[in-house]
């Protein structure tokens, strides 16, 4: 009796660990098909980004490199017009597109859908702690400095400048959209001292906005090369 009983107590004990072995592979094979969804959906919102990031990498070309009007020409047009009210040369007709140029500057339309997926899901969907660092940081910190910038030309712009333009300029419209701006009085222009101060203020948060843009499109490419790495 007592060895029957040995061998039954030997035989539920091996059916209880053949149950815990069953019980763990099938939670192995439960937490392996989890993971292998929260990696997939990891990669949509990765690719999502990519995505978001090529917009605004072209948008960013847009506006720094357009051959007939991107913010460098602005800046260029900026400093010849300052060049000539400081010097005694007199007007020239290719000064009215340099004074038009003044006010052709652009904010960046950043696309940041894929971004907003991620935070709906929550950041901790990527896996790697310095990536989704590198994401954040880009998203927020990055993005609203650049537009912190831009507002401050815009500020600029609105505040003191367009007032010269509605007095002192004419506007000269081709094919319903502005040219050229001409001075009224371009003597006058030159020797208004507070118009030149205006303008040299403007020239250093346009050169601002400059170099906050070069910043955030080597960052957006960084980013861009990063992920793409980390999902291959």
């Amino acid at each position: 009796m007592e060895n029957k009983t040995g061998k039954y107590f030997k035989y539920a004990i091996g059916e209880i660990i053949l149950v815990v072995i069953g019980i763990l592979i099938a939670l192995q094979i439960n937490n392996w098909n989890e993971h292998k969804k929260q990696k997939e959906k990891e990669r949509q919102v990765l690719t999502e980004i990519i995505s978001d990031l090529d917009y605004t990498l072209f948008d960013l070309d847009r506006v720094l490199n357009t051959r007939t009007n991107n913010l460098n020409r602005t800046i260029n047009s900026i400093k010849t017009i300052i060049d000539v009210l400081e010097t005694d040369n007199t007007y020239h007709d290719s000064l009215a597109y340099h004074f038009r140029a003044v006010n052709a500057y652009d904010e960046i339309d950043f696309k940041t859908s894929g971004y907003q997926s991620l935070v709906s899901i929550g950041t901790d969907l990527i896996e790697d702690p310095q990536l989704r660092s590198e994401i954040g940081k880009f998203h927020t910190s990055s993005i609203n400095d650049t537009k912190g910038s831009f507002q401050e030309v815009h500020l600029d712009f609105y505040s003191y400048m367009l007032d010269y333009y509605r007095t002192y300029f004419t506007t000269v419209i081709v094919n319903d959209s502005i040219d050229k701006m001409v001075p009224n009085d371009f003597e006058g222009l030159k020797s208004d001292r507070e118009y030149q101060q205006s303008l040299n203020a403007f020239l250093g948060v346009n050169i601002a906005y400059l170099e906050t843009l070069n910043k955030v499109n080597i960052e957006a490419e960084k980013l861009k090369e990063a992920i793409e790495n980390y999902i291959k």
